[in-house]
């Protein structure tokens, strides 16, 4: 699995002003210049030859099961890496690369931060997705798949598709002419439609990294019988969905140069696309004192202030400085459109003691969305000289939605016929009832 990162994070810090000072110092009693042109003499060697450019955080990432490779393309002195998961901080160095194995699948952050001798400092952060992919964990298993009529198997028909996955990432189904569908593992219980006679293949593969178990099956559909009477519900779903990630992310700050502010302010920024919902302290060391930490009012970033308290003169070499490390638990969310699916449910009217009935079961709502909305749409066909023809639809064009329980008559010459359908936990029953 590669990961390419298309709006990382970067952020850059300037050094403070008196970070060059001893520079500039040291170059003036070593030139035993002295008064305001050496000075700016002396601002100008600096500043043009002594001072190194600014550092600048850049790499791309890829992932292989639980192992991270990071392609460095970084600049500056020192610096260090950390993959978001806990583990103690690596030490940059430049034009090396190195990789990170996780212990176990899920979502990070990755930062790398850079400084020169002066103290500018630049950081970029990845997101990444590690899925556990290796080839020695436990191989998927698929269990009491099956492929049965939901009602007759005249076309249009409906069929359920169930199974019980275990051990897989991510399941694939092909429905041959109806599409392929990716999906979690789990128990899987839905529905599918053919509208035409046939025999379909079914497939299910289940994946788990360079594994794989496979099931199929198959669906008989046949040619329509002259007289069959069907209803066909239609089920659109709509909404919103949101994807959440919690993280920990990791907050360098450095020894103060002015003694005499100790303060500190840091900002992390959200992911591309996201909100942060929630931010949270998580540890800070003794050096650092006073820690709050705070969501922006637009959710973009976290801001986070405190107290140096530590040693001014104590460094940490793994980490290319003299840096307290706080750890802060964010929580973000994505919100996007979840594009209208449409799932029709077929079933056979048949004489059940004294009613004629037929079964349509509702489809399981898609998951993760928030605000989400189902509209039905019902139709009676019967065949006719071959041909599936309409009796009934409701709603009828520019009337209100559908809802349950409903009720309507068609009347002809000397007749009539009552359809009502109402909801029976998860399955809407529909009958008729035919007069003279």
């Amino acid at each position: 699995m590669s990961d390419t990162v298309s709006a990382p994070t970067s952020h850059s810090t300037p050094a403070k002003s008196g970070s060059s000072g001893w520079l500039k110092a040291a170059l003036l009693g070593l030139l035993g210049l002295g008064g305001g042109a050496a000075g700016t003499y002396a601002t100008a060697v600096v500043d043009r030859v002594v001072k190194p450019t600014k550092p600048v955080a850049n790499f791309a990432v890829n992932a292989d099961g639980l192992t991270l490779a990071c392609d460095n393309r970084a600049s500056g002195e020192s610096g260090w890496w950390d993959f978001g998961d806990g583990t103690p901080l690596e030490p940059y160095a430049a034009e090396q690369h190195v990789s990170h194995t996780y212990t176990k699948p899920g979502s990070y952050t990755v930062k790398l931060t850079v400084r020169n001798y002066l103290g500018d400092e630049n950081e970029r952060t990845v997101p990444v997705d590690i899925a556990a992919a290796t080839q020695n964990g436990p191989p998927p298993s698929i269990n009491a798949f099956a492929v049965q009529p939901v009602s007759g198997t005249t076309a249009p028909a409906t069929f359920r598709l169930t199974a019980d996955v275990a051990n897989a990432s991510t399941c694939v189904w092909d429905f041959g002419e109806n599409g392929i569908e990716v999906t979690a593992g789990g128990k899987i219980d839905r529905l599918v439609t053919f509208e035409r006679s046939g025999t379909f293949p079914i497939s299910l593969v289940a994946h788990n990294g360079k594994q794989a178990a496979k099931q199929s099956g198959s669906a008989t559909v046949e040619k329509p019988r002259e007289g069959t009477t069907m209803a066909v519900l239609k089920v659109t779903d709509s909404g919103t969905k949101v994807d959440r990630v919690t993280t920990v992310e990791s907050v360098a700050v450095p020894v103060p140069i002015d003694k005499n502010a100790t303060t500190f302010t840091k900002y992390i920024a959200a992911r591309p696309g996201h909100s942060v919902t929630e931010a949270a302290l998580g540890t800070a060391p003794a050096s650092a004192k006073n820690v709050k930490v705070e969501v922006a009012q637009d959710k973009r970033s976290v801001k986070v202030t405190g107290e140096w308290a530590g040693d001014t003169k104590a460094t940490n070499k793994a980490a290319g400085g003299s840096d307290a490390l706080v750890r802060v638990k964010v929580t973000q969310e994505r919100t996007t459109p979840h594009p209208a699916s449409v799932t029709m449910v077929t079933g056979t009217f048949a004489t059940v003691g004294q009613t004629i009935r037929a079964d349509l079961p509702l489809p399981p709502a898609p998951l993760g969305l928030t605000g989400s909305k189902r509209e039905y749409q019902l139709e009676i066909r019967s065949v006719r000289d071959g041909k599936s023809s309409m009796l009934l639809q409701a709603p009828l064009a520019g009337k209100g939605p559908l809802s349950f329980p409903w009720a309507e008559t068609q009347r002809g010459n000397g007749w009539s016929v009552n359809y009502n359908a109402k909801l029976e936990g998860e399955t809407v029953v529909v009958t008729w009832v035919t007069t003279k």
